[in-house]
């Protein structure tokens, strides 16, 4: 991501991180400061010393009372951030933050029992034509195996729940991912980007059979790219990279991307940079002007 040396950066975004109640909002965004620069340290919700939900009402409930604002810098390009609480008491919080955000990562935890109420924000994004994502947060705890975490929260969702990417295990603890656009896979870094490797012998398999799931979803959008799946033909990956970002910017499709944010292994980070990544796919946002109506949502929030 990023902007190539000699051309213009583009312009400001503003992001919701919204989703059910506790499902990782506040540290996402702990995980996106920390991988940005902006705080040396990431916090968890759990000691109290993340840099939103710092008021002392939000310390006492443990959770999210008002919105998070943080603007970050991410290889040159702007990003305002707003963490959406997930408490029902305050649903009118996240709705006024939609009306000034030009795409949301919406968060949510591998819990079928969750489904509802994932289905309640997702159908005010597809309303609002806001295009989005799912961060499946606390993959790590997860009792469900990954190939049928999708199948199990697509109920909630009218579009396609799209994988993006597999995780690499080791040990039980997320180390890494592979891009299924790519084909390429990362292992993640402490404090530094993540480092490409070879995609591991036991999951070559597994990530052509999702790979393709992947192509056979976008290809419903897309007539020539099915003729080429049909044909055994194996499609360019600018081609891929198109129509993802299109069919996400009109929001045909909901790319689905798993992670831990809280993991201190340097996997918070590397789902920091997860999320920069697929909201680069989304290209110059249509609605950048939106950002100007971020300032009257900081008085009923914390700028952090």
């Amino acid at each position: 991501m990023g902007q190539a040396q000699g051309q213009p950066a583009r312009s400001a975004r503003c992001i919701a991180l919204v989703g059910p109640y506790l499902s990782g909002k506040t540290t996402l965004l702990e995980a996106i400061l920390a991988r940005t620069g902006a705080i040396t340290r990431q916090g968890t919700t759990a000691a109290g010393n993340t840099l939103g939900d710092a008021s002392e009402e939000a310390r006492h409930h443990g959770m999210s009372v008002e919105l998070n604002v943080a603007t970050v810098d991410f290889l040159g390009d702007n990003f305002t951030f707003l963490d959406c609480p997930g408490s029902i008491e305050f649903q009118a919080d996240a709705a006024h933050a939609l009306t000034a955000c030009d795409a949301a990562v919406v968060v949510c935890e591998p819990d079928e029992k969750k489904v509802p109420a994932l289905q309640l924000i997702l159908k005010q994004l597809e309303d609002r034509g806001i295009p989005h994502f799912l961060f499946i947060n606390k993959i790590d705890k997860a009792e469900t195996r990954v190939r049928d975490i999708v199948p199990m929260l697509q109920p909630a969702s009218t579009k396609p729940l799209v994988l993006r990417q597999l995780p690499i295990w080791e040990n039980d603890i997320v180390t890494g991912f592979i891009d299924l656009a790519l084909e390429r896979a990362y292992v993640y870094r402490e404090h530094a980007p993540s480092e490409v490797i070879a995609i591991p012998d036991d999951l070559a398999a597994r990530e052509k059979e999702a790979r393709f799931s992947m192509l056979e979803k976008l290809a419903d959008y897309d007539d020539e790219l099915m003729e080429q799946l049909l044909s055994d033909i194996e499609p360019p990956r600018d081609r891929v990279f198109a129509d993802l970002s299109r069919e996400l910017s009109e929001g045909q499709v909901t790319p689905v991307l798993l992670g831990s944010a809280e993991n201190g292994n340097g996997s918070g980070g590397g789902d920091a940079e997860l999320v920069f990544h697929r909201l680069d796919e989304l290209g110059e946002l249509e609605h950048g002007d939106r950002l100007q109506l971020v300032d009257p949502l900081l008085g009923a929030g914390r700028h952090v």
